[in-house]
């Protein structure tokens, strides 16, 4: 590729405590003076902290990218089990309709991020995300902390996105606590 985007506020920072993007090109040519320019102009550069937050970050990406999708693909294929789940969305399944792509594009593994569709209607998807104990309610994605949200809530009256879907950030709580999390939210 010649030009590359990256956005660093979310796995390559790791600790939702970073905002910001890289622009990555090949070479030195037009287009990057371009870049550059702008970037001068707009003042668009990352402070020394956040420079210092996302090389912290960067250390341990390749260790926690690999937690994430460990622990991802362990509670999708339990939560695809699960008597109160319509639906789960996670390129790790065998089942998802673009699984082998997956597994061309990630060879290292799927990331931490499930969208699962709850059996029932709006209101069972949100008392099984408010039930959630040792996921914390945001939306975000990518820090060492779980994460779960009810989308149609965030998005509005005008979403598209099924209203029993909600979407987790799988984080490095040990795999077995998040497990019981889940299982106890979906049997109440």
């Amino acid at each position: 590729a010649d030009i590359v985007m990256h956005a660093t506020t979310k796995y390559i920072g790791g600790h939702s405590d970073v905002l910001g993007g890289a622009i990555i090109v090949r070479e030195e040519n037009d287009w990057s003076e371009r870049l550059k320019r702008v970037q001068i102009l707009m003042g668009a550069t990352q402070s020394p902290m956040d420079c210092y937050l996302l090389a912290r970050g960067l250390k341990t990406l390749p260790l926690r990218m690999r937690e994430h999708s460990a622990s991802a693909l362990a509670l999708a294929q339990k939560l695809e089990k699960h008597i109160a789940i319509e639906k789960v969305h996670y390129p790790g399944l065998i089942s998802h309709p673009q699984h082998e792509l997956a597994k061309r594009q990630m060879p290292h593994g799927f990331s931490g991020m499930i969208s699962i569709q709850i059996k029932g209607d709006e209101a069972n998807a949100r008392r099984v995300a408010s039930k959630l104990a040792l996921f914390q309610q945001a939306t975000s994605l990518g820090g060492v902390e779980s994460l779960a949200e009810h989308r149609k809530s965030i998005e509005g009256p005008d979403s598209k996105t099924p209203g029993n879907l909600v979407r987790l950030s799988i984080g490095l709580e040990h795999v077995d606590d998040l497990w019981e999390d889940l299982d106890q939210a979906l049997s109440v």
